[in-house]
């Protein structure tokens, strides 16, 4: 079953997140045009992402539970897999199915979306166990409270990813992490003079916004350098307010950099998650209305099943009741379609064993917990 499940994965990792170039993928085109940003709203962040594609726009929206034990899917050099506790319960955003987040919060507030990354270079292989970039984003809402929290983690794990990453939490802080020349470079604090993210480089980003910022002229520029501009001004230009303003000058901040705007990408999925009251709004595409739902109005232990809905889902307002609990036969629907429309050519049989190994993670609640980041000999 491990090398079944490492084939699918090593797919996923492939199709999901390739750069442009980097192989042919027939008809469909990885996600590229991706943004992210953060508005400071009296000290509390407000975390904005779109997703973009040409075509690709279903995904499910999952409340994942505390107190789950997990092992990661891929063996270190030596022969260790990751072992976790999820300390914390999330939301997340997820393209390819359960436990693979693209975007999502947990209930310490702390929040992260990816965009691809063409100058990734992910860590070579060594004694740390690797998880893939949408393993590693849920072992990060698992077990991290702060962006101190994550940085640490990268003792305990690798990961291999053409992604880079901007992530917020409740006190404040935020960071860029990339994966340059094998390592992981952090933006942090002064070195990180506006809280964007697009589809270069941060250093590269930042730099062409401070050399053109006075003069506002970035339509010569590339889409992620002028989405990268386009949103620094606006969040330099935010003034805080009330909660519900700053969610709407987040939503309007996203449709400004919109990728239909800048070439055949669109917008899938616009995000907003609001890091005090733990709400998380977002409207697709194909369903514009802004709906929204509160992590705190969950039974958020393990001894309840997990709950999903359907981002495409035609609802408004409050959201949080139309959620179910966890349906395997429409995850595995909803992953066989992704795999459909990339054209991964993968059993159905291999599927089935992937996603069943994720039902195989026990609730702990009620046993002795594992410290968080644990690594250990694969089951």
């Amino acid at each position: 079953m491990r090398l079944s499940v490492l084939l699918v994965v090593a797919a996923l990792h492939t199709f999901v997140s390739a750069p442009v170039g980097a192989r042919d993928v027939g008809p469909l085109m990885p996600a590229r045009e991706c943004s992210s940003m953060v508005l400071n709203n009296h000290g509390q962040p407000v975390f904005g992402t779109n997703f973009d594609h040409v075509t690709v726009d279903e995904g499910l929206v999952f409340i994942n539970k505390r107190w789950v034990e997990k092992t990661g899917l891929h063996s270190s050099t030596d022969g260790e897999y990751a072992r976790w506790v999820s300390r914390y319960a999330s939301i997340t955003f997820n393209l390819v199915g359960f436990q693979f987040a693209w975007a999502g919060m947990n209930e310490k507030g702390l929040t992260l979306s990816t965009m691809s990354l063409n100058e990734t270079e992910d860590p070579a292989p060594d004694e740390r166990p690797p998880l893939d970039s949408g393993e590693w984003m849920q072992f990060v809402l698992d077990t991290c409270a702060t962006v101190e929290d994550l940085v640490a983690t990268d003792a305990r794990v690798s990961i291999f990813t053409v992604d880079h990453y901007l992530v917020a939490d409740s006190l404040g802080n935020c960071a860029v992490v990339e994966f340059l020349n094998g390592e992981m470079v952090v933006h942090t604090g002064g070195e990180m003079p506006v809280t964007v993210l697009t589809n270069s480089t941060y250093s590269d980003s930042v730099a062409t916004w401070l050399r053109l910022r006075d003069s506002g002229e970035y339509s010569g520029l590339d889409t992620s350098l002028q989405r990268f501009c386009l949103a620094a001004d606006r969040v330099q230009d935010f003034v805080p307010g009330d909660d519900e303003w700053a969610t709407a000058y987040a939503f309007d901040t996203l449709e400004i950099v919109r990728g239909e705007d800048f070439s055949i990408y669109t917008s899938q999925w616009s995000i907003v998650f609001d890091t005090l009251n733990l709400r998380a709004s977002f409207r697709t595409a194909d369903a514009p209305e802004i709906r929204y739902v509160e992590l705190e109005t969950f039974d958020l232990g393990c001894e309840s099943p997990v709950q999903m809905l359907d981002i495409q889902e035609r609802l408004t307002g409050d959201v949080g009741d139309n959620f179910f609990d966890f349906s395997y036969d429409i995850n595995f629907e909803h992953t066989q379609g992704f795999m459909d429309n990339w054209g991964i050519d993968i059993s159905t049989e291999t599927i089935h064993r992937m996603l069943r190994y994720f039902e195989t993670f026990p609730c702990v609640a009620r046993r002795p917990r594992r410290p968080a980041g644990r690594v250990g000999h694969g089951p």
